[in-house]
């Protein structure tokens, strides 16, 4: 797909040649309500940029009680800690309302960001955002 139609902010606002070094493992896919992206604990495999739908990202806290600590829709993308060069997150993601996204593995994105400096910061600087 052309970048200029995609609906990811992320992915849109990318540079052409960052976007290049992405597109090649991303794989279209249809996000289904509870669909799990991200188990606590566990290592992240895949990031996910949503098109449309929205994702949780949710804590557990001692004895067992969740919140909500964050959403993720078609501006933002999963996998923040791998962005800030961590493999897990102790929070877990899935999708609260139904959508459909392009799936990147994590090797590729790892691979992409050492390659390319400009896109470590403009992923960095999202982090930032959804940090914030």
């Amino acid at each position: 797909m052309p970048q200029s139609l995609l609906r990811n902010r992320v992915l849109k606002t990318l540079s052409p040649g960052d976007f290049a070094l992405l597109q090649p493992s991303m794989h279209h896919v249809e996000l289904g309500i509870k669909d799990q992206l991200e188990v606590s604990y566990q290592p992240i495999e895949r990031v996910y940029f949503p098109e449309m739908g929205i994702a949780s990202v949710v804590a557990t806290m001692t004895g067992g009680r969740q919140s909500e600590v964050g959403i993720v829709g078609h501006d933002g993308m999963t996998g923040v800690a791998v962005i800030l060069g961590q493999d897990r997150s102790p929070n877990e993601t899935y999708i609260q309302v139904a959508g459909n996204g392009w799936i990147l593995p994590v090797e590729a994105l790892r691979s992409a960001i050492a390659a390319s400096q400009s896109l470590r910061e403009s992923l960095l600087r999202y982090a930032h955002a959804f940090l914030v």
